[in-house]
């Protein structure tokens, strides 16, 4: 994780250019509902909430600050997981992240509206699976991986004033975030087989 964000602020520093910091950077503070699953633990239902907030920042990409492209970057809290209900069984996975998504974005609609792509790595904090009654299941929960390396993400934010905007994004792992794979899925091609995170994120955002 420290190599990637030391690569990330590097390549910050060489698209830099002449730019007021002003005008090249801006700042945000986020927070909003998780609506989350792990393909592959035998349910597809998105029935498990969290939260998700934390900072971020994005840069314009070329020497005009009018350029519709951005580099951005954020830090985040965010709670994943899922829950499983059968007719004789109930399974509640809770698992807290912390992410640095980086992402490049374009505007529309005079800046009022920025689509973005990239990807999330993020860091396991706490992993906790309760079944039936509350039962802990601790054998389960630390088969979860510390790092979730390649959650791809995609969103939209429309800002409707100068400063507060809505947001939504999509995230899913493209790597098995533990080592048991339950009934199994797969990204990709069928090799790459485990379990996956898949969240559904809306919220708030303020800029600076």
């Amino acid at each position: 994780m420290k190599r990637f964000l030391a690569a990330f602020l590097l390549l910050f520093a060489i698209l830099a250019g002449p730019l007021p910091a002003q005008e090249r950077f801006d700042a945000t503070l986020f927070g909003g509902l998780n609506l989350c699953q792990i393909d592959g633990d035998e349910s597809g239902r998105y029935n498990h909430p969290g939260l998700r907030a934390g900072v971020g920042s994005s840069m314009v990409l070329g020497r005009d600050a009018q350029s519709p492209w951005r580099l951005s970057a954020e830090l985040a809290f965010s709670q994943k997981g899922s829950r499983i209900v059968r007719e004789s069984f109930t399974r509640t996975i809770a698992l807290s992240y912390v992410e640095l998504p980086i992402s490049l974005t374009y505007s529309f609609l005079e800046g009022r509206l920025r689509l973005s792509a990239g990807v999330a790595p993020a860091v396991l904090v706490k992993a906790r699976v309760k079944d039936g009654g509350g039962e802990e299941n601790n054998a389960l929960a630390e088969k979860f991986k510390r790092f979730d390396w390649l959650p791809v993400r995609i969103g939209a934010r429309y800002l409707f004033t100068d400063h507060l905007a809505l947001e939504a994004h999509f995230q899913t792992s493209m790597l098995s975030i533990s080592e048991s794979t339950g009934s199994g899925s797969y990204r990709i091609f069928h090799e790459n087989k485990g379990t996956f995170n898949r969240i559904v994120n809306f919220g708030l955002a303020y800029t600076f």
